[in-house]
């Protein structure tokens, strides 16, 4: 209808029509196209916010289970000094018993660094990184990926390295399946049969003991820094969400 107003009045040298109704088709033609960018804004925006909570949601589990671990670790550190004093004094004392049985059990359970990344590779994959407008965001969460990465890559190596000198004490214990003892770690553990002479007087023994126990030193203080990132993170997520 606008195209034939248009024509006739071109045929009629009616100039004044044909401006008015050109500016009508350039005015249509424009407000169609900022509502449809609203739109996509929008829908940009609604995405970001869902991203970000996911995200949230995902470093939440990762400080519980990043913490979770490192609880363990401290109580694997206490519990192989414990063992460790045993050896020394080739006796262990009745209130030592409990802790020195949960030692041996627990000797080289090390889980690698904990994070749940299914956002992070969600958008990753996807290519919808930059949908999260905040470069403070995208940048803090590449570097504790990057660490996350760093402390993950040698796990491997460790876990052999500590899976060799568990079973030079595995060879001179037995584990009682008929007893258990409650773990806040494991849920329970089950009893360990040994002879505490035989174990001081092999010399591998406190070096295997004291190997691990190194090792998981070593793992505490590189998972530390982790659980202190991803705590820190939290917050930021948290800020941002608040302004959308």
């Amino acid at each position: 209808m606008i195209l034939r107003r248009i024509t006739d009045a071109f045929r009629k040298q009616d100039w004044f029509t044909v401006a008015v109704e050109t500016l009508i088709v350039v005015l249509g033609v424009f407000l169609g196209l900022q509502v449809n960018n609203w739109n996509a804004a929008r829908i940009e925006q609604a995405q970001e916010q869902e991203y970000l909570i996911r995200l949230h949601e995902d470093f939440a589990e990762s400080v519980a289970g990043q913490s979770r671990d490192v609880r363990f670790l401290d109580q694997q550190l206490s519990d192989q000094a414990v063992v460790l004093k045993s050896l020394k004094a080739c006796a262990v004392a009745p209130e030592d018993s409990e802790a020195f049985q949960r030692g041996v059990n627990t000797l080289g359970y090390i889980n690698p660094p904990r994070i749940f990344r299914r956002t992070v590779d969600e958008m990753a994959a996807a290519g919808t990184i930059d949908i999260i407008r905040n470069d403070r965001i995208k940048e803090e969460m590449a570097r504790i990926i990057a660490l996350v990465e760093w402390r993950g890559a040698g796990f491997d190596q460790v876990s052999r390295q500590v899976e060799h000198y568990r079973f030079i004490i595995e060879e001179q214990v037995q584990y009682d399946l008929t007893r258990t003892y409650a773990d806040p770690f494991l849920g329970d553990f089950v009893g360990v049969v040994f002879d505490i002479e035989t174990l001081c007087e092999n010399p591998l023994t406190a070096s295997a003991v004291s190997a691990i126990s190194y090792t998981t030193r070593e793992r505490q203080r590189a998972y530390r820094p982790i659980l202190e990132q991803y705590e820190g993170f939290l917050p930021e997520l948290e800020s941002e969400i608040g302004k959308r």
